[in-house]
């Protein structure tokens, strides 16, 4: 009689953002799991925390968090979790050298000392082309001609693939002994991250199961028919982190699209109130306003509207679409 094999470990890498609205989605997610990976650094004062020796706001007064109110209700859900036996995690070695290098540096360690470091050499370089990129185009935004930006844009987001596949290595490389450990993973990851994937299945080789999933799929299948409204930013940022073949053509318009998508996007946190997902329905309204968008709409769009609100931006690009349509102009394909 043929005996039944082990199942292997499972890690659910669960892709989701910052939000509120993705949390309820989340914890369901987390309560079939053993154990749950944050995306973040070790903090030494985390198990203070979990054990109820600090409460969520005093261990946020000395952390910058981009979104306080999410932080903050997370954190009380991980507790709760922790109380039921679950194990709470921060798992993101990349951020953790990150630290380290300006920790050293602020230290008074020369720089070339800090960059030789076998630990810290890969991330220090990593970093200082992907802030090089960024500061050029932080440089040329307002001043230079639009394909100059749409250039800088372009070696900005290779600069970040590069930045990104060295992150998901190195984690993939601490989330697999993990798996050891729990036999069911819960692994928080931001939308970017999928080459994640392919690095845990690598790294593993074949023995741990991987399951992506989008923890906001079914709201937003239901809306475009999509796992994901991807705005142009990140799809060529993935193109370059998994080496797909891009024109310059493709890559020019996709850098060009997001200049003006990033301008459409709401900036403040939201409180799903009236509508349960309403970061979700901002990043779709800003899908669709831009994936109609050619090179050439892109150019004449970007001086009016990198000074503009949100609102104001959308209101603007929904106006230029609007005129477009009257006056007969057949959008271009969208590039996906």
């Amino acid at each position: 009689m043929l005996k039944n094999k082990a199942s292997p470990p499972q890690v659910t890498v669960a892709f989701s953002s910052h939000r509120l609205e993705t949390l309820p989605h989340a914890v369901r997610e987390m309560a079939t799991h053993g154990a749950i990976v944050l995306e973040e650094p070790q903090e030494p004062d985390f198990p203070a925390f979990l054990a109820g020796e600090l409460s969520a706001q005093e261990y946020l007064e000395d952390k910058e968090v981009e979104f306080p109110l999410f932080a903050r209700h997370q954190l009380e859900l991980l507790r709760k979790m922790h109380r039921k036996g679950k194990a709470i995690l921060q798992v993101e070695p990349y951020l953790e050298r990150l630290i380290k290098i300006h920790q050293s540096l602020a230290a008074g360690m020369p720089r070339a000392q800090v960059e030789g470091q076998p630990e810290l050499k890969e991330v220090y370089a990593a970093e200082s082309r992907a802030s090089r990129a960024l500061l050029t185009f932080y440089t040329l935004a307002h001043t230079a001609p639009f394909p100059r930006v749409v250039a800088a844009v372009r070696e900005f987001a290779q600069a970040d693939a590069a930045r990104f596949r060295l992150r998901d290595r190195l984690r993939a490389e601490a989330l697999v002994p993990l798996a050891d450990q729990y036999p069911r993973l819960y692994v928080e990851a931001g939308y970017i991250h999928l080459h994640l994937i392919k690095a845990l299945v690598r790294q593993s080789r074949g023995r741990v199961q991987v399951r992506p999933l989008f923890l906001l799929a079914a709201p937003s299948l239901k809306a475009i028919k999509r796992p994901r409204p991807l705005g142009p930013g990140d799809l060529l940022t993935l193109r370059y982190i998994f080496g797909v073949p891009t024109s310059p053509a493709t890559a020019n318009l996709l850098a060009a699209r997001s200049l003006i998508h990033i301008k459409l996007l709401g900036k403040k946190e939201l409180v799903p109130k009236n509508h349960p997902h309403p970061h979700l329905t901002d990043e779709i309204r800003a899908w669709r306003l831009t994936e109609p968008l050619s090179f050439e709409d892109c150019a004449k769009l970007y001086p009016q509207v990198r000074r503009l609100s949100p609102n104001e931006a959308v209101a603007m690009v929904e106006k230029y679409l609007k005129l477009g349509e009257q006056a007969g102009r057949r959008p271009d394909t969208p590039c996906s």
